[in-house]
């Protein structure tokens, strides 16, 4: 058993995300150190055998949540900004996890 708990959830179905959410105030990513605390949730959560909710079982999928100021604009960040959404990226498909930036997924 696991008894992490996630930011929020969102159900459809048979299919529960499991949402762990970093936010920053700011026109900028949230912290790298937050976004690693998200990663290790990821872990977690892309490892889950059996979620239930009253019983009833779900397919779980982890997502990382990043949110920022609402004058932030994808085409504003820094290159090194740039080199760590792309390598989020990658990591979300290669271990089966969303991101979401701002609500839209990556």
């Amino acid at each position: 058993n696991y008894y992490f708990t996630s930011d929020e959830i969102e159900t459809n179905d048979k299919e529960i995300f499991l949402i762990d959410a970093k936010h920053t105030k700011e026109d900028k990513l949230p912290s790298v150190g937050d976004i690693k605390d998200g990663l290790l949730k990821m872990i977690l959560f892309t490892n889950l055998e059996d979620v239930e909710i009253d019983n009833k079982k779900f397919i779980s999928t982890p997502v990382l949540k990043l949110t920022t100021a609402d004058t932030f604009k994808v085409m504003n960040i820094s290159k090194s900004e740039k080199e760590i959404l792309k390598v989020l990226k990658k990591e979300s498909q290669i271990n089966n996890f969303k991101i979401k930036l701002n609500n839209k997924l990556l």
